[in-house]
């Protein structure tokens, strides 16, 4: 995990050590020890509260996945071994749910479509090694995007319930990897992602969980999430590439689509190859579904801020060639009806993955 400063609660003191662990009643606890004052505390992510954090992010996760209060704590108190009763995970909910405001959808989701497994749709891709946990939320998908101008995305997204064309994955550019010059006009603010991530991030017992933990977290507990890891690949006639990647999180708010990528330490990012990676995936996403580019907005983010911009105003600059303005990056080439047009996203894995070799072909040709 990242370093966190931890503060003594009898002196106020930052001269303070970890002490090994201590087990309670609530699971097992990090002890610290102040060098300032002497005393010995028990650490916890979350002020006064008896429970950890793990304990309560998947409280409120599983009621917003639609079971009752008393099923979300015998849920938790078996796979936790822990003893919470449905008034506790009850007061959680109300205090968390400026935060968590997938409350605001709750009682119309449930009605529409049930619980459990009517929810959310995952399935697992493995490219260049790397397994990517695609997931999206059905009512939050055909509630935001269906008869709002999205409807194209809702059809690209469920298409990939049938397969992803893995060969081209394997063995072309990430859009992570790849590097142009952007120029930006970015906004930076602490916003209710930022929260959400910050919340998510207190359960993680690890560096290796943060993305998937913030990512699962966001798509459950929040209003907008739709999806998260979304492949997306094109061929970019700039480059005579074919770019591909994983889109971290999609959201649909204020009349656009959110590309959202989560990045621990994101004000220590460099600013031209995380614009770029971003550019390239709303260019990619746009010629997929068919968005024009000045429906999308680009972002990275951590717990503590979000940068934001308009990837239609950026202006770009490809390896020898001059500063542009909105040039159009996403030309799939001279056999665009081979590899998913705008209106017909690719379905079938055979046929997903025979216009991956036509790709693979024409980057060497």
């Amino acid at each position: 995990m990242q370093n966190e400063r931890v503060i003594c609660p009898e002196c106020n003191g930052k001269n303070v050590i970890k002490r090994g662990r201590r087990k309670t009643k609530f699971g097992y606890r990090q002890s610290y020890y102040c060098k300032g004052c002497g005393k010995g505390f028990i650490g916890s992510k979350l002020s006064n509260k008896t429970y950890g954090p793990k304990v309560i992010t998947n409280a409120i996760t599983s009621y917003n996945l639609g079971n009752t209060l008393d099923e979300s704590a015998k849920l938790v108190n078996r796979r936790f071994k822990v003893s919470t009763t449905k008034s506790s995970i009850h007061r959680w909910i109300e205090e968390f749910r400026d935060i968590c405001t997938y409350h605001k959808l709750r009682a119309t989701v449930l009605k529409n479509y049930g619980k459990g497994k009517g929810i959310l749709f995952s399935k697992t891709f493995e490219h260049n090694g790397l397994a990517y946990n695609f997931r999206y939320h059905k009512p939050k998908l055909e509630i935001f995007c269906n008869g709002n101008g999205f409807s194209s995305l809702t059809e690209y997204i469920k298409g990939f319930e049938h397969g992803c064309p893995v060969r081209f994955f394997e063995e072309d550019d990430r859009c992570s990897q790849l590097r142009i010059d952007v120029k930006i006009k970015k906004e930076g603010r602490y916003n209710l992602a930022c929260r959400l991530a910050d919340f998510a991030l207190k359960s993680c017992s690890s560096n290796r969980e943060r993305h998937s933990i913030v990512e699962n977290f966001m798509l459950v507990n929040d209003s907008s999430t739709i999806a998260t890891e979304v492949p997306v690949w094109f061929w970019e006639k700039n480059l005579d590439v074919g770019i591909c990647g994983h889109i971290d999180l999609l959201q649909a708010r204020q009349g656009k689509i959110f590309v959202l990528d989560f990045k621990p330490g994101a004000e220590k990012e460099n600013e031209n190859k995380v614009a770029s990676q971003l550019y390239l995936y709303a260019s990619g996403l746009s010629f997929r579904t068919g968005i024009p580019l000045d429906g999308f907005r680009c972002a990275w983010f951590d717990g503590s801020i979000c940068y934001e911009f308009n990837p239609k105003e950026a202006r770009v600059r490809f390896p020898g060639s001059k500063w542009r303005s909105n040039p159009q990056a996403t030309n799939p080439g001279r056999k665009s009806n081979e590899f998913g047009t705008k209106k017909q996203p690719i379905r079938d894995p055979d046929q997903a993955t025979d216009s991956g070799r036509i790709l693979a072909r024409l980057g060497k040709e």
